[in-house]
């Protein structure tokens, strides 16, 4: 896979190896990983009566505290970043139109293929004798607690968790991992960050999803409206189902479809699977031909070199530019090598403990929803 679909934000300008970044990341998705267990403690000891006001504390604490202020902090004195810095490592990148319009969509879509996807795990779990507990919402509806479920289920999350998961985190692993290798590492990451074993599974296709879109596109903004309209469509969701709105919303529609005629609900499933697919394959080529069109415009600008048969780029050759738009081949006649850093085992031991205490915590979930 070519280097041009990412671009790679290397720090020796700055006096930080590639080495020290990777393991400042290492360690800082370490702490994001032990955090959260220790929130959890924390807010369920806290003297708080209401379920929604313990919900605000936990997600504030979780979402803005440990996955925006930590990494701000990470960034700003162990990689000596300034406020730009921060951003263009985070993959805030500018990018198109369209590129924000379709993930509007895409993140309904995602929403629904998810249900699917969930049911079959949650069904999975109860065959195993595992028993998931939810927090009802209240018994009359309130405008006020829909906009704060909004708030701490959408927008939080769809900004801090791709902020911490599709900033600097993809950058570094997609810095030292092939494509496909990257977007495998990011999906399992992310099912794991979650340390619940309800959401573990649906969560890291989501995941390596949102990771090769990032990549592709080269940007954190439409992965955030994508995460944001997926979780708002839940919240959403749920309150059509509980207070009657709109007949019971998407989830009463399935549930009556799978009682009476489950083969067309299977139908639709496949069908919704399909157009979010034809969305996404829509997605990349927009911005492939957009692409294209940088390049033959590059092209048209540059001279060439009949002896060798290459285009010349007319100013100082940048072999990362090069690299980002496609003309490897045009320029150099072949493609040139991805500049991936090669993490050694020392460089990951940060990254090992992240995994062994998420996995610990998410089988913790499952033995106290067994047991429960």
């Amino acid at each position: 896979m070519s280097g041009n679909e990412i671009q790679l934000y290397h720090e020796r300008a700055e006096g930080v190896s590639r080495q020290k970044q990777y393991r400042i990341i290492a360690l800082l998705t370490f702490c994001v990983a032990v955090a959260l267990p220790v929130i959890r403690l924390i807010s369920y000891y806290l003297p708080i009566e209401n379920e929604l006001a313990a919900d605000f504390v936990f997600s504030m604490l979780m979402q803005a505290g440990v996955m925006v202020v930590m990494p701000v902090l990470f960034y700003k004195f162990a990689l000596k970043k300034n406020v730009r810095g921060m951003l263009e490592l985070s993959n805030f990148r500018k990018t198109k139109w369209y590129n924000l319009a379709l993930a509007l969509p895409i993140g309904i879509l995602c929403n629904i293929v998810t249900i699917g996807v969930s049911n079959i795990w949650q069904n999975l779990l109860i065959s195993l004798g595992y028993t998931h507990g939810s927090s009802p919402l209240p018994e009359t509806f309130s405008a006020g607690v829909l906009v704060l479920s909004l708030f701490l289920t959408g927008v939080l999350p769809g900004f801090c968790e791709e902020f911490f998961n599709r900033g600097a985190l993809l950058t570094v692993i997609r810095g030292s991992f092939p494509f496909y290798t990257a977007v495998a590492i990011m999906g399992l990451e992310f099912g794991l960050f979650h340390q619940n074993i309800t959401q573990v599974f649906y969560t890291m296709f989501f995941g390596a999803f949102m990771a090769y879109l990032c990549i592709k596109l080269k940007s954190v903004y439409p992965c955030m409206i994508i995460h944001f309209t997926n979780n708002a469509f839940s919240v959403a969701s749920d309150y059509c189902n509980t207070y009657g709105f709109f007949k019971g919303g998407v989830y009463a529609f399935i549930n009556e479809t799978a009682r009476t005629r489950p083969q067309w609900l299977l139908f639709a499933f496949v069908l919704i699977l399909g157009v979010l697919v034809g969305l996404v394959v829509l997605l990349i080529y927009l911005n492939s031909h957009r692409g294209l069109a940088r390049k033959k415009e590059v092209i048209a600008d540059s001279g060439f070199d009949h002896t060798n048969n290459r285009v010349v780029l007319i100013g100082e050759e940048d072999k990362d530019k090069v690299r980002e738009l496609g003309l490897d081949k045009e320029v150099y006649g072949q493609k040139l090598k991805e500049d991936l850093y090669r993490p050694s085992v020392r460089d990951n031991v940060f990254f090992f403990g992240a995994i062994t205490v998420s996995v610990l915590t998410t089988l913790f979930t499952f033995i106290f929803g067994w047991v429960v």
